[in-house]
This record gives structure tokens, sequence and C-alpha cells, in this order.
């Protein structure tokens, strides 16, 4: 088999996937702000489904990559970023609720890549005994994966839906919404214990990394009272 370079890495079909996501992100916002709810709804559900498929080829073809990681990651957090952003101009009353959890998700996700690489993880996915149950849970199962992200990408994504339907249509997806509640619910109290338990893991790593920084001196000054 022939080196692979970095451009290479750039043609991973897994890539290619998350490039189609972020086109259809774009295609996500122009119809937000272009009044298109259809093409909006639909855009968006497409590249959270395809959010399932770049780690399923990259698992398949043995095409699993740094790069990849974080263009994922990068973009579930400017996608869900961009859907609050407009769901607060549209609930004026909820826009600090919403900013809030725009906060929360980043941060969260944040932390735990931070934390996870500076102890030595492979990857923010990675989980070893000692983390707490829900993460090793959600992180080391797949389905449960998916499940809570479409699960709660979807509850936003009703909400925006909810504002243009009416009637029949408008009752179905309000039933839909509050099916998807406890979901989001779940996914972002996930979020707080992610963000505790890598503040943690960083703490802990900064106590040890001090406290082996004081311990150095007090040596060298016991062989030089001998």
């Amino acid at each position: 088999m022939a080196k692979l370079n970095y451009v290479d890495v750039f043609w991973f079909v897994p890539n290619l996937i998350g490039y189609s996501r972020v086109a259809l992100t774009a295609i996500a916002v122009y119809s937000m702000y272009n009044e298109h709810p259809t093409l909006m709804f639909f855009s968006y559900a497409l590249s959270e489904l395809l959010d399932a498929a770049d780690g399923h080829y990259a698992r398949k073809l043995n095409q699993c990559s740094k790069f990849g990681e974080v263009l994922d990651m990068v973009t579930d957090r400017c996608t869900t970023t961009v859907l609050l952003t407009y769901l607060a101009q549209l609930y004026p009353l909820m826009a600090l609720p919403f900013c809030f959890l725009i906060s929360l998700d980043i941060s969260s996700h944040y932390m735990q890549m931070y934390a996870q690489l500076i102890t030595g993880k492979t990857n923010h996915k990675q989980m070893d005994d000692k983390a707490h149950w829900l993460l090793k849970a959600y992180y080391t199962d797949r389905r449960v994966l998916f499940a809570f992200c479409f699960g709660n990408e979807a509850f936003f994504l009703l909400i925006y839906l909810n504002k243009y339907l009416t009637s029949y249509a408008y009752a179905v997806s309000v039933a839909f919404t509050l099916a998807a509640f406890p979901v989001c619910v779940i996914k972002n109290a996930i979020n707080v214990i992610q963000f505790y338990e890598s503040a943690k893991d960083l703490a802990r790593l900064d106590a040890a990394t001090l406290n082996e920084a004081n311990a150095k001196p007090t040596a060298t000054t016991t062989k030089k009272s001998l």
C-alpha cells in the first residue's frame, strides 16, 4: 500500500460525508433566514442522520482520523448553535435558556475533548473504569449515543417547525415534540455531567503536577542538609 499524505486524509469517505453535512447545514441556515421551513427541516434532518453514517464508514473502511473526529465535533456544535440561535429569535421569551444551552453544549464538549487528550486518551469518547456511569453508557454504546443526539436535535427542530404548522399537522408535531422533550433533558444533563467530570480530571492533573513540582525542591534541600 502506498503511503498516505494529508491530502489523502481529506478525501477519506467519512470526511466527504462530513463535508456534505457542512453543505447541508449551510442550506439549512439559508432556509431559516429566508423562510423556507420545509427545505430547512429536511436539510437539517439529513445532516443529523449523516452524523451516524460518517462514523460507520470510518470504522468499516478503516478511515478513522483525528481530522475526521474534529470535523464531526465542530459540525455538530455549529449545527446546534445556528438552530438554537434562530430559535432564540423565533421565541424571544426563551432566548436566555437557548443561549445557556448553546454555552453548555460548546463548553462541555471542549472540556471533554481537552481533558481526554491531555490525560492520554486517544479521543474524547474513550472512557475508563473511573468514568461516570452515564457517560460510559452514552459514549461506549453507539445506539445510545445516536438516540440521544438525534432525539435532542429532533426536539429543537420540531420546535422550529411548530412555528410554521397549523391545524392537524401542528397537533402531530407538538405530540412528537413532547415525546422528544425527555430525551433533550437527559442529553443536556449528560452535558452538565460531562463538563463537571472533565473539570475534575483537569483539576486532578493540575494538583498532581503541582504536588510533583513542589516535592522536588524539598528533595534537593534534604540532600544538601545531609
